[in-house]
């Protein structure tokens, strides 16, 4: 009997070595997506196809090397080659238009957190696309149960071009899960040094950036294990009580004659007198006048143009989300569990705690982070039947409403959180003949003086609604502080066109336009006598202050917030300036080994303490009273 000749086998495949064709069609068309869609989102960004040159051409292979492995692990489940490349496909062209579209809108790359709201996506598609935003979540809605059933059906019943025998299967799909893990925990492995050879390295503290250097595909499998946050340090109790300085402290104790507190974040708002843009009139008359007389300045924001989460975050907890990865909204990745905040420290000093917000009670998760903060109730859009609106959004009148009649029940002192919507864009909708505010001057485009004139009568309205509650706070014979302030400066166009127009932004960005470009106004009035003070510092060092203003004790972290606020009152990712006005060092050139008393140590403490209160044991929460041992007074 004649030997058969043996095939050799392949890693892969029973058949001959030309089945190996399709694997390296894999390879190919993984390359051609990753080109085409880096160039796709260089024809749509601010510098054009120059923003391929940034690229790094080691991270764009390790890119390709994603989409192949994602695509072979597809194979290895379908047994179809083909459906695997067109699902691979889509769900690349599903992601560069929305990272497109969010660097249009904010200026930030897409995250990979953003695919977890998608509640609010839908719940803004009506105001971005009017009378069509519906009908648009509904239509890609049916195009995805579409494509899934025709794709099921095929594998179901369809017989494979270029079939794979289980061990090929197996083999395949091992090898691309070993590979995907690979590069998004390269961080923790010795991998970590030959990529950094390349020049290639995770950004996550710049995630614009990491972007532009890594490419979409990396920076998005590298943030999903970005989300952790890190002690920056030795984390134990005794480090943790060492950082504070001081004891945790006990929740302070209402003074003896109450003071009402109420925060009312204007959202947007800011001074658009600063653009250097004529105007008919001031839209802030009332609240200029206010910050002449009262503890006024300019706070510190977090955010440009949305991000207002993080703002309420800063100013409730007295916390910089910087210490979250570029992009990371703590509200909610982090506060997972009861914080100690302004809320929860005045709820327990006796006070009825109360959060109005005029939108969907999901948005930015509040529904599930107010509890946790210590609000004992949440006035969302469901609380507002048949409202007012300005524009899309409900009215600051119907807002103000909310606050008096909370105020009118004085069994209970009261501190109020109040986000308003009325001057949220868009700033691009038709004008209504309601707007008084001329914008005058041949500074701004016809495009951008529609979007200034829609703002700054937003502003007017806000300003006259500030009026009228102030004008009920000073009749009032409970003592009341107002705490207002805006969250963010206004998204007046891509790209920052009308602030580039009216030369208030200028490239290249150093530490001053940042500061300059994050700056919103705020001011403390009180019904009482209160010392004035010129305010400038970042949000989160003004929690301190509001209990303080209010006759409460910061209890230890607030405390120690309320003195690193003098030694660096401006703290954000990229921005940090000392009490002498000195910009200093941000991200990884912060020193790693800090001499104490330094800045960079007030930055560390601040970092491990951060951990602490969000992610470790909560070592620096307050205590109730009676609770402290005799060896912590």
């Amino acid at each position: 009997m004649a030997r058969r000749t043996r095939i050799p086998q392949t890693l892969f495949f029973q058949r001959p070595p030309s089945n190996l064709w399709p694997l390296v069609g894999v390879l190919l068309v993984s390359a051609v997506l990753v080109g085409a869609m880096e160039l796709t989102i260089a024809i749509f960004s601010s510098v054009g196809l120059e923003g391929i040159t940034q690229r790094n051409a080691y991270s764009m292979l390790l890119s390709v090397g994603v989409i192949s492995a994602v695509t072979g692990l597809l194979w290895a489940v379908t047994n179809r080659v083909g459906i695997s490349v067109a699902l691979v496909m889509s769900a690349m062209l599903f992601t560069v238009t929305l990272h497109i579209r969010k660097v249009q809108l904010i200026d930030r790359p897409l995250m990979p957190w953003d695919f977890l709201e998608w509640r609010q996506v839908t719940a803004l598609a009506p105001t971005l696309l009017p009378g069509g935003g519906a009908l648009a979540a509904i239509g890609s809605c049916l195009l995805l149960v579409a494509m899934l059933f025709v794709m099921a059906r095929a594998v179901a019943r369809g017989t494979p071009r270029y079939p794979l025998p289980k061990a090929g299967r197996r083999n395949l799909a091992l090898a691309a899960v070993a590979y995907l893990l690979v590069i998004i925990f390269q961080q923790h492995l010795p991998v970590r040094r030959v990529f950094n050879r390349f020049g290639i390295y995770d950004q996550v503290w710049d995630q614009r950036s990491n972007f532009q250097m890594n490419g979409l595909t990396l920076m998005m499998l590298w943030n999903w294990e970005g989300l952790r946050l890190a002690p920056g340090g030795e984390y134990s109790q005794e480090k943790v009580h060492a950082a504070l300085g001081v004891p945790p402290g006990v929740v302070p104790t209402a003074p003896q004659e109450p003071v009402d507190v109420v925060v009312f974040m204007a959202e947007s708002l800011w001074d658009p007198l600063r653009l250097g843009v004529p105007l008919s009139e001031d839209p802030l008359p009332f609240v200029r006048s206010l910050m002449g007389r009262h503890s006024s300045g300019n706070l510190i924001s977090p955010a440009f143009g949305g991000g207002t989460a993080n703002a309420e975050f800063e100013l409730l907890t007295g916390m910089s989300s910087s210490f979250a990865p570029d992009g990371a909204f703590p509200y909610q990745h982090y506060v997972l569990r009861p914080v100690d905040a302004l809320p929860s420290l005045f709820r327990r000093a006796g006070y009825q705690t109360v959060a109005i917000h005029p939108f969907h009670s999901f948005y930015w998760s509040r529904d599930v982070v107010y509890p946790l903060l210590g609000f004992d109730s949440f006035q969302s859009l469901t609380d507002f039947p048949s409202p007012r609106l300005e524009g899309p959004w409900v009215s600051d009148e119907e807002v103000v409403d909310h606050i008096l009649h909370e105020l009118s029940d004085e069994r209970q002192p009261r501190f109020i959180m109040a986000v308003t919507m009325s001057t949220h864009g868009p700033y691009n909708l038709p004008l209504t003949g309601e707007e008084k505010i001329e914008v005058q001057g041949d500074t701004l485009s016809a495009d951008n003086r529609l979007l200034l004139k829609n703002y700054v009568h937003k502003l007017r309205q806000m300003d006259k609604a500030v009026e009228r509650l102030v004008r009920r706070l000073e009749a009032r014979e409970r003592k009341t502080l107002l705490v207002l302030f805006g969250d963010h400066l206004p998204m007046l166009g891509s790209d920052y066109a009308t602030y580039r127009e009216a030369g208030y932004f200028q490239e290249p960005w150093t530490d001053a336009q940042r500061e300059r470009m994050a700056e919103v106004p705020v001011v403390l009035w009180t019904n009482f006598p209160a010392p004035r003070e010129e305010l400038h510092m970042s949000i989160s060092m003004l929690t301190p202050r509001i209990l303080e203003t209010a006759g409460m004790r910061p209890p230890g972290f607030f405390a120690f917030v309320s003195e690193l606020s003098k030694v660096l009152p401006v703290v954000r990712g990229d921005l940090l300036r000392d009490a002498s006005g000195e910009y200093l060092p941000t991200g990884d050139k912060i020193p790693q080994a800090p001499e104490p008393g330094s800045w960079a140590d007030w930055m560390r403490r601040y970092r491990l303490l951060t951990y602490d209160r969000l992610a470790g044991d909560n070592f620096s929460a307050a205590q109730a009273a009676g609770t402290v041992s005799q060896d912590s007074r």
